[in-house]
């Protein structure tokens, strides 16, 4: 038996206890794996609120195949899939909150270091504070201990808020 031998109905009902990292991956296989990817992509949005613009504008406007997953991408992290946490921001304004969001991450990928060096190749910058407000990216007063002493002189200019991923 494959899974092209498995009713449609199915498919989704299997594909609902993965992570949407995971099924972010799986969707790219086959348009039936993605059409079946949908449902989920459409529970994780719906617990976050999230909705299609009824108008798309620009980029969006163009018909998507799968809306609902253009929907999350937009949200999840760049590195792994999972939900993104953290705005990465790009520009010479990168310093405060008017820079444009380039696109998200999670804690976890902004983390590692071979990301890390890969954002300031790029010059872009994370913030320390997530979209919520809830959660830091480095605990409170650990700053310090992350940065060199030439390096925090530059993050003392820079709002508390933000950090540049170079100074760690």
């Amino acid at each position: 038996m494959s899974f092209d031998d498995l009713p449609d109905a199915v498919l989704p009902e299997i594909l609902s206890h993965v992570s949407p990292g995971a099924l972010l991956r799986l969707s790219l296989v086959s348009k039936r794996f993605a059409k079946s990817c949908e449902v989920s992509f459409s529970a994780v949005c719906r617990k976050n609120r999230w909705v299609l613009p009824r108008k798309p504008r620009g980029e969006a406007a163009q018909q998507h195949h799968f809306p609902i997953r253009a929907l999350y991408r937009r949200h999840a992290c760049k590195g792994c899939g999972e939900l993104g946490e953290f705005p990465v921001r790009s520009g010479h304004t990168a310093g405060t909150k008017q820079a444009p969001v380039v696109f998200l991450i999670c804690k976890k990928c902004a983390k590692l270091p071979s990301v890390q060096s890969r954002l300031v190749d790029a010059s872009l910058y994370v913030d320390l504070m997530s979209i919520s407000g809830t959660k830091r990216l480095i605990e409170k007063g650990s700053r310090q201990r992350l940065t060199s002493k030439a390096s925090r002189r530059s993050v003392r200019r820079i709002p508390p808020q933000l950090v540049a991923v170079s100074a760690w």
